[in-house]
């Protein structure tokens, strides 16, 4: 075969046109490489989205739990009954003889009742029922005390000193409840303490032959329901084998129609608006 000069130009020519242009190289390697770098930064992009969606999800559960707080708890609050009265301490110094003279305390008694939460599928027993962090506001008459069931005398509460309540005070889990002994019942019970204004008033008299220690006394002696009103908030601990949680219960003491009424109750049951939360 006989190659002419027009042939060899002319294999040349195809011979360039298929391989041997280097822009087009070039451009055929840029192009490879900047599809790796947007699929690079595709990649960054949806590991960011990720990153912030979980960041946002975790945020959601955290506001969640503190506006909510426990939903699962072994042992909860079941009622708080809180009655309130008056009752009277006759003085020691008597100079004058008076068929009545008497130091007036009006006192609020606090009974709290947990139970089992029977959808609650694991083992548990109470350990302790603490209430701690105990705060009031100063009322117009008097002088406030916390005080714990008496534990020496027959009536349930004693004005001593050694049975006043600082700041804590710790219910021990038990067979069954004991409120003088300060046991609770390990799968639920009742703890009580009292709420006592002291010395809101005097009563001095020779006038009566008997007078009812109650509320009506405190109207007796010119007080109104403003010079008793408190509020008052504490921590409620349900320490358990499992964990301890932790709730806050304010109330405003004494309950209302006190001064009519001689002994005024209420009955709460609703506790949605005690958050409990999980301590270690």
């Amino acid at each position: 075969m006989v190659i002419t000069e027009l042939s060899r130009k002319q294999v040349a020519v195809e011979k360039w046109r298929v391989g041997s242009n280097p822009t087009l190289s070039a451009n055929l390697y840029t192009g490879g490489n900047m599809n790796k770098i947007v699929k690079e930064k595709i990649k960054q992009a949806f590991l960011l989205f990720i990153i912030i969606i979980s960041f946002v999800c975790v945020l959601a559960i955290m506001l969640k739990y503190e506006t909510e707080g426990e939903k699962n708890m072994p042992f909860s609050l079941e009622e708080m009954l809180i009655v309130s009265s008056a009752d009277g301490q006759t003085k020691s110094e008597n100079s004058k003889n008076y068929k009545w003279n008497m130091d007036i305390n009006q006192y609020n008694d606090i009974y709290i009742k947990i139970k089992r939460n029977e959808n609650y599928k694991e083992q548990a027993y109470i350990e302790s029922i603490s209430i701690e962090n105990i705060n009031y506001s100063n009322p117009k008459k008097g002088t406030i005390e916390v005080y714990m069931p008496n534990s020496t005398e027959e009536k349930l509460f004693s004005y001593e000193k050694n049975f006043i309540v600082n700041n804590s005070l710790t219910y021990k889990g038990a067979n069954t409840d004991n409120s003088k002994a300060l046991e609770i019942g390990n799968q639920g019970g009742t703890l009580l303490f009292r709420v006592l204004n002291k010395n809101v008033a005097e009563y001095v008299s020779n006038d009566d032959d008997e007078i009812s220690y109650n509320g009506t006394l405190l109207k007796k002696l010119g007080l109104n329901e403003e010079d008793i009103t408190i509020d008052v908030s504490f921590d409620i601990v349900i320490r358990t084998n499992k964990t301890k949680f932790r709730g806050k219960i304010n109330v405003k003491l004494p309950c209302s129609n006190l001064l009519e009424e001689g002994v005024s109750k209420i009955d709460i049951t609703d506790f949605s608006n005690i958050i409990f939360k999980r301590e270690k």
